[in-house]
């Protein structure tokens, strides 16, 4: 028997496997309480498992049991334990990755505006997001209720989940609840998007699942041609205001450059050549997926992207 991948909360029980073997159970528990708990059936050729909900700093022993048939009748007795030490849960600090972006940057048109959240393991968990912008407009007045406005998908370390954006509560030109649906058509949240101050406002509340941290994340909101662009060139900033459930503040401020004529942008885009990649701390890596980078070009700019698999 060995465990490997210890961590504060879970770890993996591995055991060498039998050829005459149906399947296994474990069982596992503080040393010296006398309280097991079971998991199972992990049938034979698999010879792991995560032992979840553990606590930190504390010694705990596991034994595996071996069944020979598909009945109860013919069974082993228990192994002998194996013994492991959870360390201590070391908290990440709250810094939120923020990345919007827009799929055209022509004035006064519409535009797929794609909203990014990510966050790294043992973070605090997000309580409240308000995402803002000092220009442009959601067309609010062309949705109706069920009308669908976009999808979202949310990337953990264990799922991929795809949702549908779909209207619920429109309340006239400025305001209007957007609800998620899963593959189901199951309802698993909803949001709130507003044309506010000369721009939007997208505002969200994350349930509170218990444990306060989060096991990393990416999410991702896709409005599809609901966002009008500014009428006016110039730069749009959004501004993020995200705050955790244990009331840590994150702030940051996004740029994307709105054009009023196809020649400007041709023009600029002529004489803007890469200079380099660089990543938060000011080091220059090669392109790399699920993590923030800077591009910065000849004329000056730098473009913040996060790069999805």
């Amino acid at each position: 028997l060995t465990t490997t991948n210890i961590n504060y909360n879970n770890a993996v029980a591995n055991w060498d496997t039998l050829s005459n073997a149906n399947r296994y159970k474990i069982r596992y528990q503080q040393i010296g309480t006398g309280s097991w708990s079971n998991l199972g059936p992990i049938y034979n050729p698999n010879s792991s498992i995560t032992i979840p909900l553990l606590q930190q700093n504390t010694t705990y022993e596991w034994q595996v049991m071996c069944y020979y048939d598909t009945t109860n009748l013919l069974a082993s007795l228990w192994s002998i334990s194996d013994t492991f030490i959870t360390p201590s849960f070391v908290a990440a600090p709250f810094n939120p990755i923020v990345l919007n972006t827009l799929s055209n940057t022509q004035c006064n048109t519409s535009s797929e505006l794609t909203l990014i959240v990510s966050q790294e393991a043992d973070e605090p968990d997000i309580g409240t997001s308000i995402i803002t912008s000092d220009g442009g407009s959601f067309d609010i007045t062309s949705i109706n209720s069920g009308d669908s406005v976009g999808f979202a998908i949310m990337t953990t370390s264990t799922q991929n989940i795809t949702a549908t954006l779909k209207a619920g509560i429109v309340a006239g030109q400025n305001y209007a609840i957007i609800n998620s649906y899963d593959s189901a058509g199951i309802l698993i949240g909803f949001f709130s998007i507003e044309n506010e101050n000369g721009g939007i406002k997208v505002s969200s509340t994350s349930p509170n699942d218990g444990n306060n941290y989060t096991s990393g994340f990416i999410s991702e909101i896709h409005f599809t041609n609901l966002f009008i662009n500014p009428n006016i060139d110039g730069p749009l900033y959004f501004y993020a205001n995200i705050n955790s459930e244990l009331n840590d503040q994150f702030n940051d401020v996004d740029t994307v450059q709105i054009w009023c004529n196809t020649t400007s942008i041709s023009e600029n885009s002529s004489e803007k050549n890469l200079i380099g990649i660089y990543d938060i701390f000011g080091r220059e890596i090669p392109e790399t997926q699920n993590k923030l980078l800077f591009f910065k070009y000849t004329d000056g700019t730098i473009e913040k992207r996060l790069l999805l698999k």
